[in-house]
């Protein structure tokens, strides 16, 4: 018996769905993280305090290994730090560009894996709350030999850590405009699971 995925037989979830009158549809809410992607092109358009608030809530609420919470934001629009943020973390010039950057400190705790995975727990959290409100955004990471000079510049303490920004604003056209014809961006559904085993 093939163990290759079967689209045709699903599995019933277990669980019940929420309330309609909980949110919105569990298709409503699966449409935006499918749309949720990495954008480089910004207009300089302003983001309005209520939707950046709305942002950093959801950020508020990411899960972190013992619920540690260790991360502060720190909001940055003005635009000299913002060019300078983008000159000293190399392969980041969206940093740059885009109006608001949400820079991540973070209080170490000895497991530099959990504190990245944790990191990209949260990026990825701003990012989607960023789609849901027809923003784009774009992570950046600061490489090692960049994250003190970085914290510096930004006032973090010497005992917290910046490696992660997220770039947010609207899109340009470009920014908007596909990559790749549609339906080409991610491998197919068949070729990427398997059911009890891989072979």
């Amino acid at each position: 018996m093939s163990n290759a995925w079967d689209r045709t037989a699903p599995t019933p979830s277990p669980y019940p769905p929420a309330a309609p009158t909980s949110g919105p549809a569990p298709a409503a809410v699966t449409h935006v993280l499918k749309r949720t992607r990495q954008v480089r092109d910004f207009l300089p358009t302003a983001v309005p305090e209520s939707i950046l608030t709305d942002i950093l809530d959801v950020a508020r609420w990411t899960g972190s290994g013992g619920n540690r919470q260790p991360w502060t934001f720190i909001i940055v629009t003005e635009p000299a730090t913002r060019a300078r943020m983008a000159e000293i973390a190399t392969y980041t010039p969206h940093i740059g560009i885009a109006p608001v950057v949400i820079c991540i400190a973070t209080v170490p705790h000895g497991n530099p894996d959990n504190e990245s995975y944790d990191e990209g727990r949260l990026s990825e959290r701003i990012m989607i709350a960023a789609t849901a409100h027809g923003l784009a955004s774009a992570i950046g990471r600061v490489r090692r030999e960049h994250q003190a000079e970085i914290g510096a510049l930004l006032g973090v303490p010497e005992d917290q850590v910046l490696r992660s920004m997220v770039s947010i604003g609207y899109p340009t056209e470009a920014g908007r405009a596909p990559k790749v014809a549609p339906g080409t961006a991610r491998k197919p559904l068949e070729d990427l699971v398997r059911r009890e085993r891989y072979g």
